[in-house]
């Protein structure tokens, strides 16, 4: 779960997901093509990267120590998932998130799912370069959704690509004030996009759901 920076609410690992998977759904215009699998199945990749956490979890993020952190990204990964598309893209990012540190019980890990992984590829016939430039795409939507659920102005950027056939990238920058995310260069199909995630008070919480809606507004950088 995340905590709000400025009030006493808390935001569910699964609300986070439903932000990012939306960022991913609406993925793709001119400028930013669609990934050449069932869009779908990337969409579900994306929107479970972490799937672990359940509906409403009691996990306050950053404040977990590393041990247990390992417990549950391991669960995620190993998690069994019917379609081998979304599977893959979501290990693909837990792998990210764990190969990004470099102790000793983080770099077994990582070991073991890259072995994973390569046999997981390999028996499906997937393109491995295809799905690490997909990480890039799951890499933004989870970030801009990981700082709004934060309830803090932010910013980032993430490198994605625009064509797959093509090694070259592209920086993707947001920036989050209060409600409105802005988007530059604008990647997704429709022009601006509205909606909400759903938090709970703090005190209580998960045993007593005291629940407030929380609208976001996604658009361009203005001109």
């Amino acid at each position: 779960m995340f905590k709000s920076s400025i009030r006493p609410i808390v935001i569910p690992q699964s609300e986070h997901l439903k932000l990012a998977g939306a960022l991913a759904l609406l993925w793709g215009n001119a400028q930013f093509e669609l990934p050449s699998l069932p869009h779908l199945s990337v969409v579900a990749g994306i929107a479970l990267h972490d799937r672990a956490y359940g509906y409403l979890d009691h996990i306050p993020i950053g404040e977990v120590d590393d041990d247990r952190w390992l417990a549950i990204t391991r669960q995620g990964f190993f998690m069994p998932c019917a379609d081998p598309i979304a599977d893959l893209i979501s290990r693909h990012h837990l792998l990210r998130l764990v190969s990004g540190h470099d102790t000793p019980s983080h770099q077994a890990l990582s070991q073991e799912m890259r072995l994973v992984l390569q046999q997981q590829i390999e028996q499906n016939g997937f393109d491995s370069e295809l799905l690490m430039k997909i990480d890039c795409m799951t890499n933004f939507c989870d970030r801009v959704s990981f700082d709004f659920c934060r309830e803090e102005s932010a910013e980032g950027q993430v490198d994605v690509f625009t064509q797959y056939a093509s090694a070259e990238f592209r920086v993707l920058r947001y920036q989050i004030m209060g409600s409105e995310i802005t988007l530059d260069p604008w990647p997704l199909q429709v022009e601006q996009y509205a909606g909400y995630l759903v938090g709970y008070q703090r005190e209580g919480y998960p045993e007593w759901l005291d629940g407030l809606i929380i609208p976001y507004d996604i658009r361009p950088v203005a001109s």
